[in-house]
């Protein structure tokens, strides 16, 4: 299934990114992301051991791995090294497996599972959970203030930029909204819609704004993929909305009916409605690139294959 019928426009932009680095994105980029990702925090005999393997334990898991791949790939695709980018995406991917770490706690979400193993907390107990989660925030940002090769505006601004993602209006605000039960019965559709651009989509805008950032791109180029990133978060969470509806925790690697009891984008709108929303984010993600002519297919090329294997799975439940 397409989701996405884009025509780039003809003109020039300063993403280079052709074909070539696209294939080489998936298995040989992932593999080195992965291995950052090991290096860049404590061993898990560092002392203190428990709290060093909690940290290792969630962040070296897997997952999709998206949002430290948009970071690669839209620094690369304007132009940066990849060395350049490499630190400021594994910084992202610290974000969002610190913020599973909390979504997963009893007082959250009480999840028992999270990418098909079980919880952070149902292993090494809440405490610990809390205080991992809390070096990894903290750890990212320390990353990125030391990434060789940046200069010294460009780390504070992507320090900046982290925090506003994680902080009151970005996802701490989002999961506040989320949980808040007096909120969801009175929740519209537009205040859903923030909600979801709060919980999910601003992670993925800081990821591509990272990348533009390390690229030092101008504005109207970080416009651009900010609202491809803004309307690729909003698919993500309707489309987890609606594995967590009908999905099984085999399929998924997570708990499902997570969200039962709550009002969610899925629930107001239907499943049916709902896929084809899912459709209608994809081809405005896509849409958003225009401006960046045909050498935005890689990025397009990315939505559609984190997008598409998860749409066909619910396409028939």
């Amino acid at each position: 299934m397409n989701l996405i019928g884009h025509s780039a426009s003809v003109g020039s932009s300063p993403l280079v990114l052709g074909d070539r680095g696209h294939r080489e994105a998936a298995p040989e980029l992932r593999a080195r992301l992965e291995h950052r990702l090991a290096a860049l925090v404590p061993a898990e005999d560092a002392p203190p051991e428990t709290l060093h393997r909690a940290m290792r334990y969630s962040l070296l898991a897997g997952g999709k791995r998206i949002r430290p791949l948009l970071t690669v790939q839209v620094a690369t695709g304007f132009g940066a090294s990849e060395a350049a980018a490499l630190d400021p995406a594994c910084a992202v991917e610290m974000l969002h497996t610190a913020s599973l770490i909390l979504d997963d706690l009893p007082c959250m979400d009480d999840a028992a599972l999270r990418r098909g193993l079980p919880a952070n907390h149902r292993v090494f107990g809440e405490d610990t959970a809390i205080l991992a989660a809390t070096a990894l925030l903290n750890r990212s940002f320390e990353v990125v203030a030391e990434s060789e090769g940046l200069d010294a505006a460009v780390r504070l601004e992507l320090v900046r930029l982290l925090a506003r993602a994680v902080g009151s209006d970005g996802i701490i605000a989002g999961q506040f909204c989320d949980l808040r039960s007096d909120w969801q019965s009175g929740g519209d559709l537009s205040g859903l819609t923030r909600m979801y651009v709060q919980k999910t989509g601003a992670l993925f805008v800081a990821a591509v704004e990272a990348g533009a950032r390390v690229a030092g791109v101008e504005e109207r180029w970080v416009g651009a993929v900010r609202e491809y990133a803004i309307n690729l978060g909003l698919a993500f969470q309707l489309l987890d909305d609606l594995l967590d509806t009908f999905s099984t925790v085999e399929v998924i690697g997570k708990d499902t009916a997570q969200d039962h009891g709550k009002t969610t984008l899925a629930s107001r709108l239907g499943p049916d409605a709902a896929r084809l929303e899912v459709c209608r984010y994809v081809r405005s993600a896509a849409s958003a690139l225009d401006p960046l002519g045909s050498s935005a297919t890689p990025l397009i090329d990315l939505a559609r294959s984190y997008t598409e294997p998860t749409m066909e799975r619910v396409l028939y439940l």
